[in-house]
């Protein structure tokens, strides 16, 4: 099983190339999740089998750190985990299953199956003003985490690093091991006969609300002041995908892996999140574009500052976003080639199997 977290649309597109070699090797998979991550999956697995497994739904703050915002919400937050840790133990009975792969939802170990835990936050990063909290955020962080079997960590073990302090920080976990990059787009095959439009600027967003909102608002009205062929992907999976054209610029709810594939590689520049997953595809397909960190996320502030000063993309925050001023300076960046051995999820899905074998 399956199961990814809810916040966003990144932790169940980084699942994708995890369950195509599941599948691959013949083994039983069902997917559980939330609405959203589970129409995702659906776009690329039409027949596996689904189940529905309710998710903690969060908000962002209009303002201040999302880290601030979260923690008064802890409480919460633990309960959360604690229903969703008694909610597996009915489906493993259900639907008898021996390993649990989650992705970042914290609840979902259990002692009769092999149980994998996902996340390249091994360290979390919390405000400078909140950071007297830093030890506590991740000694609970950590003591979660140790509850599971596994813990794989996207990332390459030595640098350069994907995901920098967050995932190479000294930490106290003794159960992780480096998959390297994960990413949908990872030796993908390209497309034969690409007759796909072809747009200048392709802006891919997703992310907890009123931000995504935000930032789809601020997009469509700047793309209109420049004379290029634009298309806003807005991460939102539930709704009927249909094109909606203003101008010059054309807005589409979500895309297939084989369409994003096309409009990004056909695209000349392009503006999205800073969440992990999206800089991780970026990275497969060897590209640079224009990182807009969700106000108040303090990951993807991190990661947005980490790759600007490696001059691998370009930073720009939501409240100043000039579209205008990123094409003046967007060509000062360029994407960098990783020659590492970037998929190292064979290795790791081979000694789970022989694991299993053996117990």
């Amino acid at each position: 099983m399956v199961c990814p977290l809810n916040w966003g649309l990144g932790h169940a597109s980084r699942d994708i190339p995890i369950i195509s070699e599941f599948v691959k090797r013949e083994h039983n998979v069902i997917i559980a999740g939330s609405e959203n991550p589970i129409e995702i999956i659906r776009t690329e697995f039409p027949n596996l089998k689904f189940v529905k497994f309710s998710g903690f739904n969060i908000s962002y703050p209009n303002n201040g750190s999302f880290v601030f915002y979260f923690l008064l919400r802890i409480r919460v937050l633990l309960w959360r985990i604690f229903k969703e840790h008694i909610q597996l133990k009915k489906i493993i009975i259900e639907q008898k299953i021996d390993v649990v792969i989650s992705d970042n939802r914290y609840g979902l170990w259990n002692k009769n199956v092999y149980s994998i835990f996902i996340t390249h936050q091994i360290n979390i990063k919390i405000p400078i003003k909140c950071k007297l909290l830093e030890h506590i955020v991740n000694s609970i962080n950590h003591y979660f985490i140790n509850k599971y079997d596994l813990c794989w960590v996207p990332d390459f073990e030595k640098p350069p690093f994907l995901a920098g302090e967050l995932s190479h920080k000294k930490n106290k976990l003794k159960n992780i091991a480096y998959t390297g990059l994960l990413s949908k787009f990872l030796n993908y095959p390209a497309p034969k006969n690409n007759n796909e439009k072809k747009f200048e600027i392709v802006a891919i967003i997703s992310g907890p609300e009123p931000h995504r909102t935000f930032f789809e608002n601020i997009l469509t009205v700047q793309f209109q002041t420049i004379k290029k062929s634009c298309l806003i992907v807005n991460g939102t999976p539930l709704k009927i995908t249909k094109t909606n054209v203003i101008g010059n610029v054309e807005i589409v709810s979500h895309l297939s892996t084989n369409d994003l594939y096309n409009v990004i590689n056909n695209s000349k520049y392009i503006v999205s999140r800073a969440g992990y997953t999206t800089i991780m595809d970026l990275i497969a397909l060897k590209r640079t574009a224009i990182l807009v960190p969700t106000p108040g996320q303090t990951e993807q502030e991190y990661l947005a500052d980490y790759y600007s000063e490696k001059k691998m993309f370009l930073k720009m925050i939501q409240k100043k976003f000039d579209i205008n001023e990123a094409l003046k300076n967007i060509n000062k960046y360029s994407p960098i080639i990783y020659n590492e051995n970037c998929n190292l999820l064979n290795k790791e899905i081979d000694k789970i199997e022989k694991q299993l074998i053996y117990t």
